[in-house]
């Protein structure tokens, strides 16, 4: 029989266009059977609850089979596929001393039998069965047709398998139990109803059309920045008394954008050419989030959010449409949306908000920020979970592990509201960590910086106990501009910073854009931005940027003497040299200008595997090192995490990572380099242990995670964790890394997802 692959393209558009998860697979079995020319196809899919697997849908075996028959993992010939991951082909299937027979199916009628494993990115997904009359087994083309049908089914079926939803289609099954996946927001877990925050109309809805009264439109979008205005003001005084300081600054950020000659200029010159207010808003906040949109780093990505939550309030201003928290349920909530703006968070008392679901959004968004700093358990760019479907039902957030559950059962229900209770407790008393050292019950000290891009982000860090900055985000002035920034608005910026942390230490890392981090108005165009022009390499041949950077720098170091330049992508000598000179050179200048800066350390970041080797060639321009942990390990296993095809292979625990790791700090010690380490490796608990074990003692990490990772630190000796070390220098892969220090986490009353309180923490003061 033959199988042209424009037949196998034809069924794969076919089943994309079928939204309906009952439908889908109807569909797919329903054109499998037909081209295949068989009286049965059917779909096995893992039960999420169970390890076996159930028949989700079927053309040929009974009805009433589906939902009801189910198999354990290597129960049977559908169980054996799932087991063993491999094909059966068999032209008697009942004659096989595997085969089980389930009454419900009524399939000893057929003979024939070929069975294919269901894989999306190694995970089992189910089992696609084809069985017939015939006692001959299916033709090497039906099978060659059949496994190639597999390999492009197990993407579309994972994701409607994960959601759940194909099991609310089953007979029998009324429950409406959901589960949801998206990225960490901010940590903890909440329970709630679902409240939907939404506009009437979404910016992304507007359509092209033009005014014939000019005039009165720009009038309508300068009431609209006045009363956007006086919203985040008012926003702003409801939540100052619960926000630090500087993250309450974030509605000064809001308000910065609104003042943004870019926006108000841009808008107004569109409607004098036809525009009406709201096509214009919406042309120019897709312009302005675009610059930020194309950057693959995901932290200039989320600025882009901002954007077009500022545009989103202008917009239900202008339609005079925006949503009035009227009267909402007397009982805890949780606010959900496409984007979640710091003003609709402010709109709600903050002792009812249980926890934030944004359907798009990242945890690098201000929305993401204001959740950790008010300790509002988040999950931001949840897939595939319908708002409007689902207002007003009982919902789980768990920002731990970055899920959301619909309609959870009672025995769920029950056992994450034990885990709240857990969490209030933990968190209760961390703020007594704040001026207390993190060092180990043996007495290792542990130096804790935290990473910082806005000057929002400053003030958290410095309240959860951040004895400076590991790493500073330089690239945000040079986003925001449509040229780049003067050198003296580049000083008032790290002016301020330096003074916020004086007199800790702040490691500025200059400029890091390139191919990877679009500027609007300096375009790169290459096929490969993460080995291109980028970093270090961009800013030397673009030498009057950076020397402008590093100017603005010294001036800041001037006036509070805590700055240390970081300079990051370094995979040359010659790069570091040069940047060493250009420093010198600078100093010299300010110096003639009146201008009495003193010479700061500089530092490398080891990202790049060459700068690993090369650190003894280095050493002599450099001060400190700086390991990039996400980039060094993205670089080392040539894992792009970004790629959802290979993401699930980066961990910062492969074994190269440990052997790079330790590489690294013996070489330091040797050249008398001090060496720290940033990047999500820093909160991850695991990952600590194993650091603390290697001898680090310097981590930089995100301000939320500073006071757990502290207890985490206080709570261990790092004698015990040697042995350990030792046995995980043998291991093979990272899994096996981490069981070997998990029981340490778990002892403790941690798990890999999120702390819950040690039991003996109330002793520990």
């Amino acid at each position: 029989m033959h199988h042209p692959l424009s037949t196998l393209t034809a069924l794969v558009e076919q089943i994309a266009r079928t939204q309906d998860p009952s439908a889908m697979m109807a569909t797919i079995v329903q054109r499998l059977s037909e081209l295949l020319n068989v009286e049965v196809c059917s779909i096995y899919l893992c039960n999420p609850e169970r390890d076996s697997l159930i028949l989700a849908t079927t053309k040929g075996l009974s009805a009433e089979a589906v939902g009801q028959a189910h198999l354990a993992i290597n129960e049977g010939l559908v169980g054996h596929i799932a087991a063993t991951l491999s094909a059966v082909n068999l032209a008697d299937a009942p004659a096989d001393d595997r085969f089980v027979y389930i009454p419900e199916t009524h399939e000893m009628a057929y003979h024939r039998f070929l069975g294919v494993p269901l894989l999306h990115l190694r995970k089992l997904v189910g089992v696609l069965v084809i069985q017939g009359h015939q006692r001959e087994p299916f033709s090497e083309e039906d099978e060659a047709f059949l496994i190639t049908v597999a390999s492009q089914l197990g993407s579309t079926l994972y994701q409607l398998h994960r959601d759940g939803k194909w099991m609310t289609n089953l007979p029998d099954s009324s429950s409406p139990y959901r589960r949801y996946n998206g990225v960490k927001g901010a940590p903890g877990v909440g329970c709630g109803r679902l409240w939907q925050i939404h506009p009437q109309m979404s910016l992304s809805d507007v359509k092209p059309s033009i005014t014939s009264n000019p005039a009165q439109q720009k009038q309508d979008f300068q009431d609209a920045l006045a009363a956007v205005r006086e919203e985040l003001e008012s926003g702003s005084g409801r939540l100052g008394q619960h926000l630090p300081a500087d993250v309450g600054a974030l509605f000064h950020v809001y308000q910065m954008m609104l003042q943004s000659p870019e926006l108000s200029e841009r808008v107004i010159k569109l409607i004098s050419e036809g525009a009406s207010a709201e096509w214009a808003l919406k042309q120019t906040i897709d312009e302005m989030a675009g610059m930020f949109e194309q950057s693959a780093d995901p932290y200039m990505q989320a600025r882009s959010e901002d954007i077009r939550n500022i545009g989103q309030r202008l917009l239900n201003q202008i339609l005079e449409r925006d949503q009035q928290v009227i009267e909402t349920p007397d009982e805890e909530l949780v606010l959900a949306g496409d984007l979640i703006s710091i003003a609709d968070i402010a709109a709600f008392p903050q002792e009812r908000i249980r926890g934030l679901i944004c359907t798009d959004g990242s945890a690098l968004s201000h929305t993401a920020i204001v959740a950790n700093a008010l300790g509002i358990p988040a999950v931001m760019g949840v897939e595939g979970l319908e708002l409007e479907h689902n207002r007003g039902a009982r919902v789980i957030v768990d920002g731990n592990r970055a899920e959301c559950v619909i309609n959870p059962p009672p025995a769920l229900l029950s056992e994450y509201k034990r885990m709240i209770v857990q969490e209030q407790r933990f968190m209760k008393g961390l703020d007594r960590l704040r001026d207390q050292a993190a060092e180990t019950l043996d007495g290792v000290r542990i130096r804790l910086l935290t990473n910082t891009g806005l000057l929002a982000d400053a003030t958290p860090g410095l309240q959860r106990g951040a004895e400076g900055v590991g790493l500073y985000r330089s690239e945000i002035p040079f986003m925001v501009h449509h040229s780049f920034p003067t050198e003296h608005e580049q000083y008032r910026i790290y002016q301020k910073v330096l003074k916020a942390y004086s007199p800790y230490p702040v490691s500025m890392r200059t400029l890091d854009i390139g191919g990877d981090k679009q500027l609007p108005y300096f375009e790169i165009n290459e096929s490969n931005p993460y080995l291109g022009w980028r970093g270090i390499r961009f800013t030397l041949d673009n030498t009057q940027l950076l020397v402008s950077q590093i100017r603005a720098m010294l001036r800041a170091h001037a006036e509070h003497g805590n700055l240390k330049i970081l300079v990051p992508m370094i995979s040359r000598v010659d790069e570091i040299k040069t940047v060493r000179e250009l420093v010198e050179k600078a100093l010299a200048a300010l110096e003639r200008d009146g201008i009495h800066a003193s010479m700061p350390e500089i530092g490398m970041m080891i990202e790049v595997p060459s700068a690993m080797l090369l650190l003894p060639k280095l050493a002599p321009y450099i001060d400190f090192v700086s390991v990039g942990s996400n980039d060094l390990t993205q670089y080392l296993l040539a894992v792009d995490r970004n790629n959802p095809r290979v993401s699930n292979l980066f961990d910062n625990l492969h074994p190269a990572m440990l052997v790079a790791l330790e590489q690294i700090l013996t070489q330091c010690r040797k050249l008398d380099l001090p060496v720290s380490l940033c990047g999500e490796m820093a909160s991850d608990p695991i990952a600590v242990l194993l650091l603390i074990a290697l001898g680090y003692d310097t981590l930089s990490l995100s301000a939320y995670n500073i006071p757990k990772i502290k207890l985490l630190i206080r709570s261990v000796r790092r004698e015990d964790l040697l042995p350990l070390l030792e046995q995980a220098k043998d291991c093979t892969d990272e899994s096996e890394i981490r069981d070997l220090f998990r029981p340490v986490v778990e002892q403790l009353g941690w798990s890999a997802d999120g702390p819950a309180l040690p039991s003996d923490y109330e002793s520990r003061g």
